[in-house]
């Protein structure tokens, strides 16, 4: 095999500026690690803020893009849980290495061997939103919460929560901007829908959450809506903010914490998944794999070869609730 590839390389983080389709070396790996052949990648909004080198973690450039997607184990390094991959089609996550390339490198442990009747597509969307669902509908089980706010409703994380919320038998308050996107989680069977640009938001989402007994929020967007939807939610409520659509400064309302003891926290994935013991984890894995194609299915709008990931990319931007944009190396 040969050991050079053509991937997409981020030179330097400016955005889609920095982004060059170039040449560069097939990975070597190490004893916890598995080489990946790629068959398709996903760009997320994390991808975004890493392309602008805002994300939790930095890679030393040049680097390969992206972080998720779906492929065959082609090689294993030694470890009993990295040679019991080899051969088998995963789900990974490669957040050292990048996912937008040929051929790529994951830790064994970012791994999950895909049931035959999930496509490449799916897989390549398999962890990152439903992960994150499954480990938001447990942190509301685990604050008591009986139902969870989530701004971005429409988004292809938000779609997943109000079914498995449903699921679980956790009503989800879906928060969204646009009236388009309320139709859209009507027909996907949503309930419980706030639209931000109506002009009686707030009161319709204080209703909501105290009726419902929302206590638990996640919020994609910050700025000023993470505020007013704080003051919205009952007394002791927490938002956990795992996004920064909005690109804004998140503000909060002192009162609220002081007086009405709110909190807000930071949601990582990769950092919650680092406080679950390996049994959590495999009961996580196991439950993703009896929903993903049925309860879990994500919205696939197109798929690019990777040769064309600057259109990819701003495709993807132009319209997020349209559903996921992929790439493919071909």
């Amino acid at each position: 095999m040969t050991k050079i590839m053509n991937a997409v390389m981020i030179k330097e983080y400016g955005g889609i500026s920095g982004i060059e389709f170039g040449e560069t070396a097939i990975p070597d790996i190490n004893s916890g690690e598995v080489l990946i052949k790629v068959h398709a990648a996903s760009i997320n909004p994390a991808d975004l803020l890493f392309l602008h080198g805002n994300y939790g973690i930095q890679r030393e450039l040049p680097s390969v893009g992206g972080m998720e997607g779906c492929g065959t184990v082609i090689a294993t390094g030694n470890s009993l849980v990295a040679r019991m991959l080899k051969g088998k089609r995963v789900a990974f996550v490669s957040e050292v290495y990048g996912s937008w390339a040929p051929y790529t490198k994951a830790s064994a442990m970012t791994c999950m061997v895909l049931p035959d009747h999930v496509s490449d597509e799916q897989g390549a969307v398999f962890f990152v939103n439903p992960a994150s669902a499954m480990a938001m509908v447990k942190i509301a089980k685990q604050h008591k919460s009986k139902a969870i706010v989530q701004t971005a409703g429409a988004s292809a994380l938000g779609r997943i929560l109000v079914k498995l919320g449903k699921e679980h038998g956790i009503p989800v308050i879906s928060v969204v901007r646009k009236e388009e996107q309320e139709l859209l989680l009507r027909e996907l069977g949503g309930q419980h829908i706030v639209n931000s640009s109506s002009a009686t938001f707030e009161k319709d989402l204080k209703i909501k959450s105290h009726e419902l007994g929302a206590t638990v929020c996640f919020d994609a967007v910050g700025g000023d809506l993470t505020g007013l939807v704080l003051s919205a939610l009952p007394d002791g409520a927490t938002i956990f903010q795992y996004g920064l659509l909005g690109g804004k400064t998140t503000t909060i309302n002192a009162d609220d914490l002081v007086f009405r003891r709110k909190r807000i926290s930071g949601f990582w994935a990769s950092d919650w998944v680092k406080t679950q013991s390996i049994f959590e984890l495999l009961a996580l894995q196991g439950s993703m794999k009896k929903s993903i194609g049925s309860q879990i299915q994500t919205e696939i709008s197109q798929n690019f070869p990777m040769s064309q990931t600057v259109d990819a990319i701003q495709q993807y931007m132009a319209n997020m609730t349209s559903g996921k944009v992929l790439l493919l190396p071909v």
